[in-house]
């Protein structure tokens, strides 16, 4: 029943819109892999790094992604991602059980687990990092049982070398099996720290058995040094602000570690916990990892709680846990599905995507030599290549580090930018989360011109003859602060810039349409720009003129 109960809070948690914007790469990466019948050598989909190496750990998952997408689109992706996460979760629940906790305590202290995790529970590769190293510490305690251990030290290697083909977060395999080596020979279990020590080295071996061949520590180097350059939010470090659940997570385990202990836990299986946990502090992309291997030392510690108390039946408890885990489950998709939303859905959420503004751009011609932001960049590949390529996209070894280098900075000027974007060959621009995009800011309006700006994303072009019909139609008399306390502002410029095809008298008529909007109920300065619209009469457009004479006040 609370494996049951588990595997059903599992589900709901994973059944959810695809909101994972690296799944688009890794689709257009897949598809590429299948029709080339190889990997790719260089970066395919970037006009700005085009002989850049692309090290691509994670072929394997692209290729699966690809194949299911092409049978099944985005929900059978995410039913696909679904069922690896509750086996995962069922593989945890044995775990904990294997270690001596019972079914309530193991139920709880994963879905607890899951809990931390769910922002990580998306269509990456990262959930086979999850199962590998549930994988890993099951094949550890059927190794540290006995007598025969030639059948899970081979699972043991086949997993690693599958794992080092999705994921390369399969370099914690070595280190956990090497910290597990240390805490057995600590804890006096000698042949056990060979067999583990041992291990630790073969698997480092095994991370080898991928195309990437050696390649694979370069990869991982590249991702110590880039975030140093290009600051980017999972490799940071963990903060009271942003990660309190993981940090309440990680304080319960602190304290469980005693309780484990006395319930024979043992180094062994305390040492891979910590190791996460540094990891973690490090980087806070490992803690949904250590959430995940400090289950078990939870599970074995409310166990050892429970047993103390005994105040319950063990049918009663496993009835108030499974009660309360469906519960959890239910809860948000009833109130969902209250508000008018689906019970379920399992679509591609489309919300965050800035598709008018890439529409835009595909009717206006600007994709080809157009910059993007990093996190748009991945859709762009998905839905434009082959026909076009991207600025940048989410896949940093792909880019070398002085391309990493300008985008991690945030005290560029307009001069250096339009500098930075000319040696690049940029000519067009679309900026998505405008709001919260500093480098809105970065686009003179003396060689840039404002051609789109609606909802959260904004386009630029360069004041080429090439877009000049474009930027008299369609330029905004506006450019763009930013302050990290208020984010992006808007500032109407009064005049036309040197170069601009956009008459007086239009420019004004656009001011005073900006002003309206902007000015929300305060027309004054949108009454000031129509009447210097019309001062010069017959240069306005009859209809433009007629209208704003009907809509200024006598």
């Amino acid at each position: 029943m609370p494996l049951g109960a588990l595997l059903f809070f599992a589900a709901s948690l994973a059944l959810a819109p695809i909101t994972e914007s690296d799944l688009f790469f890794r689709l257009a990466a897949g598809r590429e892999i299948l029709a080339r019948h190889a990997l790719p050598s260089h970066n395919l989909f970037s006009f700005t790094a085009p002989d850049f190496p692309d090290l691509d750990a994670s072929w394997l998952f692209e290729v699966g992604a690809a194949l299911i997408f092409r049978r099944a689109g985005f929900p059978g992706v995410v039913v696909a991602k679904t069922i690896v996460v509750m086996a995962t979760a069922a593989a945890a629940f044995l775990l904990c059980r294997r270690r001596g906790a019972g079914a309530v305590s193991s139920a709880l202290a994963v879905a607890a687990a899951l809990w931390v995790m769910q922002e990580r529970l998306v269509e990456r590769p990262h959930i086979f990092s999850f199962a590998g190293e549930i994988g890993l510490l099951l094949a550890l305690e059927r190794i540290e049982r006995g007598p025969n251990i030639a059948r899970p030290v081979a699972a043991l290697l086949a997993g690693v070398g599958l794992w080092a083909n999705l994921h390369a977060g399969v370099f914690v395999a070595p280190l956990l099996l090497a910290l597990f080596a240390v805490g057995a020979a600590i804890d006096r279990r000698r042949a056990l720290a060979a067999t583990a020590g041992a291990l630790a080295l073969a698997s480092a071996g095994a991370m080898l058995a991928t195309p990437l061949g050696t390649g694979i520590f370069r990869y991982l180097a590249l991702h110590l040094t880039i975030p140093r350059l290009h600051p980017v939010d999972e490799f940071r470090a963990v903060s009271p602000q942003s990660d309190g659940v993981l940090i309440a997570y990680a304080f319960a385990t602190t304290v469980a570690l005693p309780l484990a202990w006395r319930a024979g836990a043992g180094l062994r299986r305390v040492l891979p916990v910590l190791g996460l946990g540094a990891l973690a502090a490090h980087s806070v992309r490992f803690g949904a990892d250590l959430a995940l291997v400090a289950a078990p030392l939870l599970a074995v510690a409310a166990s050892a709680v429970a047993a103390r108390l005994a105040k319950t039946s063990g049918t009663r408890a496993a009835l108030v846990a499974s009660a309360l885990l469906v519960a959890l489950a239910l809860g948000p998709r009833v109130a969902a599905a209250r508000a008018g939303h689906a019970f379920v859905d399992i679509g591609l959420d489309r919300s965050p995507l800035p598709l008018e503004a890439i529409q835009f751009a595909e009717e206006n011609g600007l994709r080809d030599r157009m910059y993007n932001d990093f996190e748009i960049g991945s859709y762009l590949i998905f839905e434009g290549y082959p026909r076009h390529r991207v600025f940048i996209d989410p896949r940093l070894p792909a880019y070398p580090p002085e391309f990493h280098r300008l985008l991690g900075r945030f005290d560029v000027t307009r001069d250096e930018w339009d500098q930075a974007m000319e040696r690049y060959g940029v000519e067009s621009a679309l900026l998505a989360y405008a709001g919260l995009n500093r480098r809105v800011s970065w686009w003179d309006p003396a060689r840039w011109a404002l051609v789109y700006r609606q909802h959260d994303a904004r386009v630029f072009v360069r004041r080429l003859p090439k877009w000049r019909a474009l930027i008299a139609a369609r330029e905004i008399p506006a450019t763009f602060s930013f302050t990290v306390e208020e984010g992006t502002a808007t500032l109407p410029i009064d005049e036309p810039p040197p170069g601009s095809p956009v008459p007086a008298c239009e420019w004004q008529r656009r001011l005073g349409d900006l002003f309206v909007e902007l000015d929300e109920g305060q027309p004054a300065r949108a009454v000031a720009a129509y009447r210097r619209a019309l001062a010069a009469p017959g240069c306005l457009a009859p209809a433009d003129e007629a209208a704003l004479r009907q809509w200024l006040p006598p």
